[in-house]
């Protein structure tokens, strides 16, 4: 049951960083492995190259090679670095959570914002990918440049139903809070303002089913099949 008691909420659960028990995160075979176990959905971050490719790497670097500022031929020599459209094309029918990474610099977040929106506006699974990302500017961004595109804020520290205001204000569609900020209040007052609430990264056991308890409305993790698990227990038998 949702928090309410009322209204039956079916969490959906996204893979963080793809499937990454056996492959590389945020490797297409991570990605392709979430797929082929089931996950609703995948989770992955993004940056953008010196010469304006879409990275996929968590971190700003690879190998000590800042992606900001490196080519995507200099980042390949090093390491076999994956780009957006590759990661894409391996989520087959998954909804897709696109991160985007934020530097300081001003320019290359708009930047990287107008690319990442143009490149999943024209992308065959456009309408499966929303976007996130830590920095509101971004968000703000994605917003102005692909008008209908699903976009997230994610937030660490800021007060939650502040940070809720703000998404209707900016017009985003969905809040991204780590799993300890999240109670009924806060579900409550995203449920009234019409806000998607999405959380990270809950592993352990009762933390997820704290999560599927509340009715998040999808859960990012990176033990999917505990959640899925966890989850066929919530949903109601058939009689």
């Amino acid at each position: 049951m949702g928090v309410s008691g009322t209204i039956l909420i079916v969490t959906s659960i996204f893979a963080h960083r793809g499937y990454h028990v056996e492959w590389p995160e945020n490797s297409v075979r991570a990605v392709a492995a979430a797929r082929d176990i089931g996950a609703d959905g995948v989770e992955f971050d993004v940056w953008l190259s010196a010469d304006k490719y879409l990275i996929v790497n968590h971190d700003r670097t690879v190998d000590g090679l800042a992606i900001p500022t490196t080519s995507y031929a200099h980042l390949r020599s090093k390491r076999d670095v994956a780009q957006l459209g590759d990661v894409l094309a391996a989520a087959g029918h998954m909804r897709i959570n696109v991160e985007i990474k934020s530097t300081r610099s001003a320019p290359y977040n708009r930047s990287a914002a107008q690319a990442v929106a143009a490149f999943l506006d024209a992308s065959p699974v456009s309408d499966q990918c929303l976007v996130s990302s830590f920095s509101l500017d971004v968000c703000q961004e994605v917003r102005r440049t692909s008008t209908t595109r699903r976009v997230g804020w994610l937030v660490t520290r800021r007060p939650a139903h502040a940070v809720l205001d703000q998404v209707v204000t900016s017009r985003l569609t969905s809040a991204h809070f780590a799993f300890s900020r999240v109670n009924s209040s806060v579900i409550d007052r995203a449920r009234d303002l019409g806000i998607e609430l999405h959380v990270w990264t809950p592993n352990l056991r009762r933390d997820i089913d704290r999560m599927l308890d509340l009715g998040v409305g999808a859960l990012i993790t990176d033990d999917v099949v505990l959640a899925q698990e966890l989850r066929a227990r919530h949903l109601p038998t058939s009689k």
